[in-house]
C-alpha cells in the first residue's frame, strides 16, 4: 500500500501594501487618481488626487503596526 505524501503548506511571504498598490494620478482635467494593484496589474479604486496623501499615510501607518519589532540596544539606552 503507497502511502501519499503529506502536501507542506508554505505561509506566503509578507509584502507591505506599498509593495503592492501604487497611486497614479489621472490625466484628466478633474483632480482623481487611481489605485493601481501591481499584483493583479488593475484599477482597484478611483480617489481624489487631493486624498491621496491619506491613504499613502494610513498604508504606511498599517505596514508599521503589522512590521516584525526590531529592538536594538541602542534604543534602551539612557540619556547621560
Amino acid at each position: 500500500m503507497a502511502f501519499a505524501r503529506t502536501p507542506t503548506v508554505q505561509k506566503p511571504a509578507k509584502k507591505t501594501f506599498a509593495d503592492r498598490y501604487m497611486i497614479v494620478p489621472c490625466e484628466a482635467e478633474g483632480d482623481l487618481a487611481v489605485i493601481w494593484d501591481r499584483q493583479e496589474e488593475q484599477v482597484v479604486d478611483v480617489i481624489s488626487a487631493s486624498a491621496s496623501s491619506r491613504y499613502s499615510d494610513e498604508d504606511a501607518l498599517w505596514d508599521e503596526f503589522h512590521a516584525p519589532a526590531v529592538v536594538s540596544q541602542s534604543d534602551w539606552r539612557m540619556a547621560a
